[in-house]
């Protein structure tokens, strides 16, 4: 019997449009492939002024709690996807930058998949990759899914 192509499939959300749908193709992929399921949201801390700060700013002391509830609501609906789906899952809350975490859960998981949604612009942009997701996809050890 041949061997799987993955085993351990991560996708990274934050309850975007887009990220719903890389989450729904890879809640897909791990049912129909038997394979584990990593979702991961990753909250980033944003910049504020400092006058004291090089540039005049600074990351701010940590991540808004309506931000953190989010991820949390996220991260419930993940699990129940992936429970009603009968997936082995982990979901995880994570801080830091986006792509830098996207990287290390993959790694420390033994990720060998990566799921990410686009970013969608209106208009003549028509569908375009965020600089997470370039960075992502620069980075990656592993194949990266993106996802619109």
């Amino acid at each position: 019997m041949p061997e799987r192509a993955f085993n351990r499939i991560l996708v990274a959300t934050l309850g975007r449009p887009w990220s719903v749908h890389a989450l729904e193709l890879a809640v897909r992929m791990a049912k129909a492939d038997d394979l584990e399921l990593v979702v991961v949201a990753i909250l980033t801390p944003s910049y504020v002024p400092e006058k004291h700060a090089a540039w005049g700013i600074a990351l701010s002391a940590g991540v808004g709690q309506d931000i953190k509830a989010l991820a949390e609501h996220v991260l419930e609906t993940a699990r129940s996807l992936a429970e009603a789906n009968g997936l082995t899952y982990v979901c995880e809350m994570r801080e830091g930058r986006a792509a830098d975490e996207i990287l290390q859960a993959a790694q420390e998981h033994q990720c060998d998949v990566i799921v990410i949604g686009s970013r969608g612009l209106g208009g003549e942009g028509g569908v375009t990759m965020g600089e997470t997701g370039n960075e992502v996809i620069l980075k990656a050890p592993v194949p990266v899914i993106v996802v619109k």
